[in-house]
């Protein structure tokens, strides 16, 4: 074997060495997720970014619409919201949220109530098992003033303020009647009958101002969270 071959294979040799020590330590980092779901309660129809990457991708966010709980980053992470057809951020928040696993499931949902940071609404939603219904309340209309929320006969809640969010509490199943008042106000801004399943929760929310027209009317929505 010549001298220029020798060179040609220790050269080779070098060379895989380098490669394999290289590719040991290029091992993928394991990204974490929580998951998180988001109520648009806007006038806008919205995408949902997480870190840059849209995570609605099959449509857009539509004014009352949610996106169910989505995996997403999990940890100190950046999350922005854009209208639809525009390539501006329009909302950027930054959030810390725990890690989800099979064993220990966490569950978030945001509520975008306007076109600025302050007008964003962030829960963390603990669900529990129940023959009955469950409903939890989010006054996700930034008007001036408080609310009162009766459902039914076991849930009533009174001077909820902008971004209040109450616990999931136990409903009857079937029928109930719904009464939203401004405080201090006999006149109901809301009223109905909700109809419940069991062994559901639920999420009832307004939204609007008291003054609005369109998609920015003050309006009540219910949206079956599990």
């Amino acid at each position: 074997m010549n001298s220029r071959v020798l060179i040609l294979v220790f050269a080779g040799l070098i060379m895989g060495l380098l490669s394999c020590k290289k590719g040991n330590g290029d091992v993928l980092a394991t990204v974490q997720t929580t998951n998180l779901n988001v109520v648009n309660a806007s006038a806008d129809t919205l995408n949902f970014y997480d870190d840059g990457t849209r995570v609605n991708n099959g449509s857009n966010l539509y004014p009352d619409g949610s996106l169910g709980y989505q995996a997403v980053t999990a940890g100190a992470q950046s999350y922005q919201f854009k209208k639809a057809g525009s390539p501006n951020t329009l909302v950027d928040i930054s959030l810390t949220l725990d890690v989800s696993t099979l064993a220990v499931q966490k569950l978030y949902s945001i509520f975008i109530a306007g076109e600025t940071a302050d007008k964003v609404i962030f829960t963390r939603d603990t669900l529990v098992s129940d023959t009955g219904a469950r409903v939890r309340f989010v006054n996700a209309s930034p008007i001036t003033g408080t609310l009162d929320v009766t459902i039914g006969n076991t849930f009533n809640y009174k001077k909820l303020a902008f971004k209040s969010a109450t616990g999931f509490i136990h409903v009857n199943s079937g029928k109930n009647t719904l009464t939203i008042y401004q405080s201090g106000s006999t006149t109901p801004l809301a009223q109905g009958t909700l109809t419940l399943n069991g062994s559901t929760s639920y999420t009832l929310f307004t939204r609007g101002q008291l003054n609005g027209t369109g998609n920015s009317a003050f309006a009540a929505r219910i949206l079956t969270v599990r």
